[in-house]
């Protein structure tokens, strides 16, 4: 079972209301003094806008406007795209199959990693974008997901969230371990079978948490050291005090992140008596958003996540 969290849904953003520029491509330094390449789809317009920001899944694909890896999204009037390609990743460099990603993504793409680029772009644009109106709007699809709901809680402009069938509401280690010996046994394995599956996981983990270094486990992308950054975190810990409306939208049938993690998230809001929560399962769905006979059902989830990110637009308060 090979670990794959970027979703097949790509397309062109279409821009409702806004009077649209040439994407500007930001480069922001890292700690490192490497380079962090972000992607604003600006306005002409003299009106702040406000920022959505998508956060893309695990593959070493890049989300620059110049390819059509980007998830689409329908944005409300007076907002922008903001899109942040990671450690390594430019449109020559992207492998979109997986199998082959660039040495520095291997060698530096982690989930504290991806959450440190976008707290260093923010910090860029809420220092040098006056066309930014102070409101941010996080949505994050599979690992993406993880990552959104790390920084919705640190990025204190969020207006709105949306997660898209990624971890968030018990470690990843625990939902990973019960995927691969659902797979053992969905592919006729016995009890041993089973067993010996179970043990390859806990194997692993101790590998990622002893050596974290650069040797790829489930996946030509996915290394020891991004394993370590991921399998102990439990995302809803923060996520828990945002005070913005979030959706959280969970595939049923999810191969990848089981259900029972978002389910977590619904009963750790509702035990800190949070209300700003929404949870919409999509029944019968896996986590490339098919169904049971393999049919994409991607149009349904589409308008889902749209309409809830123009909800969350018209709700947020005048901050212009």
């Amino acid at each position: 079972m090979r670990w794959v969290c970027g979703l097949a849904l790509v397309g062109h953003l279409a821009l409702a209301g806004v009077a649209a520029a040439e994407p500007v491509n930001l480069k922001v330094q890292r700690l490192d003094d490497s380079r962090i390449d972000a992607f604003v789809d600006r306005s002409d317009g003299a009106e702040k806008v406000g920022l959505v920001l998508m956060l893309q899944g695990s593959l070493c694909e890049s989300v620059s406007p110049a390819t059509d890896n980007r998830f689409p999204l329908t944005l409300p009037p007076g907002t922008v795209r903001l899109d942040i390609e990671k450690y390594g990743i430019t449109p020559e460099t992207q492998d979109e199959t997986g199998e082959h990603c660039p040495a520095d993504y291997l060698a530096h793409n982690t989930i504290d990693g991806r959450v440190m680029d976008v707290l260093t772009v923010i910090a860029d644009l809420r220092a040098n974008a006056p066309w930014w109106n102070g409101e941010l709007y996080v949505s994050g699809v599979s690992e993406g997901a993880t990552v959104a709901a790390i920084v919705a809680a640190l990025i204190p402009e969020t207006r709105g969230a949306i997660l898209i069938n990624g971890s968030v509401g018990r470690p990843f280690s625990d939902g990973w371990a019960e995927a691969v010996v659902e797979s053992a046994r969905a592919d006729g394995g016995d009890a041993a079978a089973q067993d010996e599956a179970r043990r390859g996981v806990a194997d692993a983990w101790s590998r990622a948490r002893a050596t974290p270094t650069t040797e790829t486990y489930e996946g030509a992308g996915n290394t020891l050291r991004w394993w370590a950054s991921i399998i102990d975190l439990r995302p809803v810990n923060l996520l828990v005090n945002v005070e913005a409306p979030i959706l959280l939208i969970q595939s049923e049938r999810d191969q990848m992140t089981p259900v029972a993690s978002a389910r977590a998230v619904v009963d750790r809001f509702r035990a800190a008596g949070r209300t700003n929560l929404t949870y919409r399962e999509l029944e019968g769905l896996d986590h490339g958003f098919r169904d049971a006979a393999g049919e994409p059902r991607y149009g349904p989830v589409l308008d889902l996540i749209n309409g809830a990110l123009a909800d969350q637009v018209r709700a947020a308060p005048l901050s212009r």
